[in-house]
């Protein structure tokens, strides 16, 4: 008697799912409109999943490159600044390294450290690549549609990605990227003679000390970046409350109307 080979279907992982994935790993070339048909679709389809992938129990982490006007909510409102669905990692050092920490068109650069509700979490991605069913549909899926799944493939779980409802909030911000002052300005802070400046120019240079470059400045330089900015808007608070004038919130940023359909 012969066999009829069954052709597996995952009735978990369906071809809807894994595009909506592909998709979202492809990315959107930091096209806001496109990010959040595609964000649409990827909750559409992990609606129905397990909750084993929407768990997560370690520190969820974000880089985000401050757009004009989102300093204010994220700094200033109670809630913190809400942006949608987003990507996080659990891997901190992989999140500081993912696309640089340089954009000429944005102001600032903020690290976020998040220990997310199971509300939050729309897709734990890592959990996917330790599930034997979807290794074996995706793999299955990569062979009939071998251009769909390149994105899926190419980061697998590389990334330690979590794909979050995501809030900004500045009691979350672990670190901030900035840079030193020129030599010259250093020298002058710290009171250096000219004459003495030109060899110690040439230690720096040897010893490889990073002056002027964007780099991450620490938990406690960013804490207290953070404490001196909030006491100078907390001032000119003050000052317009003292003054009888309205303080001017007009340029602050709100959130998306199409990304506040995700807020829980």
């Amino acid at each position: 008697m012969g066999y009829k080979t069954i052709r597996f279907m995952s009735t978990i992982f369906t071809d809807d799912f894994l595009i909506a994935l592909s998709n979202w790993q492809k990315g959107w070339r930091e096209n806001q409109d496109k990010r959040r048909v595609i964000a649409d679709e990827v909750v559409l389809q992990c609606q129905n999943l397990p909750l084993k992938f929407k768990s997560v129990i370690e520190p969820c982490y974000r880089k985000r490159f401050i757009n004009k006007g989102e300093v204010t909510p994220i700094l200033t409102n109670q809630d913190g600044f809400f942006e949608g669905i987003a990507s996080w990692s659990i891997d901190i050092d992989e999140t500081k390294k993912f696309k640089g920490i340089h954009r000429p068109d944005t102001k600032f650069v903020m690290l976020f450290k998040h220990i997310p509700i199971p509300e939050e979490i729309v897709l734990n991605i890592m959990e996917l690549w330790n599930d034997e069913e979807f290794v074996e549909t995706a793999e299955k899926f990569k062979k009939e549609n071998p251009d769909l799944a390149k994105p899926i493939f190419h980061f697998r779980d590389r990334q330690k990605e979590v794909i979050l409802r995501s809030t900004l909030k500045a009691n979350e911000i672990e670190d901030i990227v900035g840079a030193s002052s020129s030599f010259e300005e250093l020298c002058t802070i710290a009171e250096i003679p000219q004459e003495n400046r030109e060899e110690l120019s040439k230690k720096f240079a040897k010893t490889g000390i990073p002056i002027e470059v964007s780099t991450f400045t620490g938990r406690n330089i960013t804490k207290s970046s953070l404490l001196k900015t909030l006491e100078k808007f907390n001032d000119k608070l003050q000052s317009a409350e003292s003054n009888r004038t309205l303080y001017d919130f007009s340029n602050a940023s709100v959130p998306h109307k199409d990304d506040l359909k995700h807020k829980l």
